[in-house]
């Protein structure tokens, strides 16, 4: 079997007509770059969610009213936000099942809202969509029906770009924070506590995203780690590139926020702090300004320094 012939391509730098400057070394025959995940899920077990710390008022690093209703961590039970073992037993099928990821919050696609007797046993009392605009205007993806039959509560989050995702992100997490914080009504559902389906088309995409941005408000998680624990849960979740830089941008709104908080309630504890502050800051200010007319008086005063030249922006050789 005969051998391939070596590449004999050349750079366009070497041939006589180009125009090309060559800045990096040319490589002949270079192998393309493979495309990688941009984040990769390992398989490691579940011991860092024992390192969470409770998710409490205390542990809760956002102004209340933001993504908690005021007083929601006194109307809700903190082992609400016990995070369950890894699943070992995932099998193919379950793609169209929906996953407990928290007790109160279930993951899954919009196919399995044709089980009703699976939604009542389960005590569902809200089913949340995430959809694109497009199928809103179609009607589809929608709990509506299900919920009429079930008489608990529905709503959607309709988003049109990426854009409007990132922005409705904050709102679907507040949604869900004050479903499960409100007390059940026993003429709507027998169960004492709220419990919500949170679903899209595949219960893979849109309906993922939100669930993992509400790890990351709630126990105060980064991207990877939060993304890791919903995959534990349902292995089949998929965010393309463009969902992933949404979450990255997501996250650092969330630091900054949590940056203006922090600083917020530093100087409520320490007022005094925030006044020497204050007061320093003033104080720089004024200096700075006292320097700056200094320095103005001794451009005024040009002629009490003879030996001071100017300088000219060009010199005239035409002579």
């Amino acid at each position: 079997m005969a051998l391939p012939s070596r590449c004999t391509e050349a750079p366009m730098s070497q041939e006589p007509s180009s125009h090309y400057v060559r800045t990096h070394e040319y490589a002949a025959g270079a192998a393309r770059m493979q495309r990688v995940n941009f984040y990769a899920i390992p398989a490691a077990d579940h011991e860092f969610c024992a390192q969470l710390e409770t998710v409490n008022s205390d542990s809760q690093c956002f102004p209340e009213g933001e993504f908690v209703p005021p007083g929601f961590f006194e109307r809700v039970h903190t082992e609400m936000f016990t995070l369950p073992p890894r699943m070992n037993d995932w099998k193919y099928q379950m793609r169209r099942e929906a996953q407990m990821i928290l007790p109160f919050l279930y993951l899954g696609p919009w196919a399995c809202l044709k089980d009703r007797v699976w939604l009542d046993r389960e005590g569902f009392t809200l089913l949340l969509a995430i959809r694109d605009q497009r199928l809103a205007h179609a009607r589809l993806v929608s709990g509506e029906k299900a919920a009429t039959e079930l008489g608990i509560e529905t709503y959607a989050v309709d988003t049109e770009n990426n854009q409007e995702l990132i922005m409705a992100l904050p709102r679907a997490i507040r949604l869900i924070n004050d479903h499960v914080s409100t007390p059940a009504n026993a003429q709507s559902h027998n169960s004492s506590r709220r419990k919500v389906l949170l679903f899209c088309e595949t219960g893979n995409g849109l309906s993922a995203l939100v669930l993992i941005a509400y790890l990351m408000v709630m126990f105060n998680m980064e991207f990877p780690q939060a993304l890791q624990t919903v995959q534990l849960q349902r292995f089949c979740i998929d965010l393309d590139e463009s969902l992933k830089h949404i979450m990255l941008s997501f996250e650092s709104i969330l630091a900054a926020k949590r940056d203006v908080e922090s600083s917020r309630r530093m100087a409520s504890a320490n007022p005094g702090l925030a006044t020497l502050a204050t007061n320093d800051n003033k104080k720089r200010y004024l200096e700075d300004s006292s320097d700056m007319e200094d320095n103005m008086d001794m451009d005024d005063h040009a002629g009490l320094f003879p030996n001071r030249r100017g300088t000219a922006p060009f010199q005239d050789r035409s002579g």
